[in-house]
């Protein structure tokens, strides 16, 4: 285990955040047993790759802990167990070098495993939970490691259950053969359209807002007229609304204000209470 001093701007998509003086990283299931009274009173951040999160300029005064498990293992012909802190897009290539279907919309992701799971990440009509069996984490409150089945996560649209205070360490996910024909053309039509119709993923953190049954965010935010509308280098993608851009100096500051702000149009004018998909982390004084 390494506990260091860390500018959160460093190691997040959006380059936000001030300095975190316990950030923890765990290289193995030796390093969890450490961890009983470093968390213990403390807001304790669990983060893989930084995306989706927003910490505050401030200082951040918990503990950020950045888990650090890779492997990938094939259990039998129909499961793989694959450590939390696989990179989507790797595990999307891993899937296509082994011929193993529905992987492919994972390519374009920029999170880990283990935020699949807690954010039940998804893209074109595929969500993370299509493919987990269980998972495995370490509760930080009871110091034990658990093994969870996919029905007691209780799946829902961009979200789960019963994982506040856990680590998650591994998931073992449901494979099977396919057409490498298929999977290649799969991967090569999800590139396409998200390079067509997303601003690249520098100083951004993907969907600022989640989508519906009944509605999608960045159309709404399109018709309230905010596309390129900006709070202090924080920007309204024009290329697609439900995605915020953030200049090199820009603050959290500012894509927090561009959020409310955006909340509260899109409410008046259509009566629809927008819900973040990004995480705010500390404190935020508007």
């Amino acid at each position: 285990m390494k506990i260091s001093s860390v500018d959160l701007s460093k190691i997040t998509t959006y380059r936000f955040g001030g300095v975190c003086k316990s950030f923890i990283e765990v290289v193995d299931k030796e390093d969890l047993n450490k961890l009983n009274e470093i968390v213990l009173g403390k807001e304790n951040v669990i983060i893989g790759k930084g995306s989706n999160v927003a910490f505050s300029d401030k200082e951040f005064q918990g503990n950020v802990i950045s888990p650090k498990f890779t492997t990938i293992e094939e259990k039998s012909e129909t499961e793989i167990t694959v450590g939390a802190s696989v990179f989507l897009p790797d595990l999307a290539r891993y899937f296509k070098e082994n011929e193993f279907s529905n992987g492919e919309f994972l390519i374009g992701i920029p999170g880990t495993v283990g935020g699949a799971v807690k954010m039940n990440a998804g893209a074109y009509d595929w969500e993370f939970s299509d493919l987990v069996l269980y998972i495995e984490y370490f509760d930080l409150k009871t110091s034990k490691i658990i093994k969870l089945s996919k029905d007691n996560i209780n799946f829902s649209y961009r979200s789960s259950q019963n994982l506040d205070n856990k680590i998650i360490l591994s998931a073992t996910l449901q494979i099977e053969k396919g057409d490498i024909h298929k999977i290649k053309s799969n991967l090569a039509n999800f590139n396409k359209i998200r390079k067509n119709s997303q601003p690249p993923a520098i100083y951004n953190a993907g969907s600022v807002f989640k989508n519906t049954k009944d509605y999608k965010a960045g159309k709404l935010i399109d018709e309230a007229g905010l596309k390129g509308y900006e709070i202090d280098g924080v920007s309204v993608s024009e290329k697609h609304a439900n995605f915020f851009i953030a200049k090199k100096e820009a603050k959290s500051l500012a894509l927090y204000k561009l959020v409310q702000h955006v909340k509260q149009v899109v409410d008046n004018k259509f009566g629809i209470k927008l819900e973040e998909e990004i995480i705010f982390i500390g404190e935020f004084d508007l």
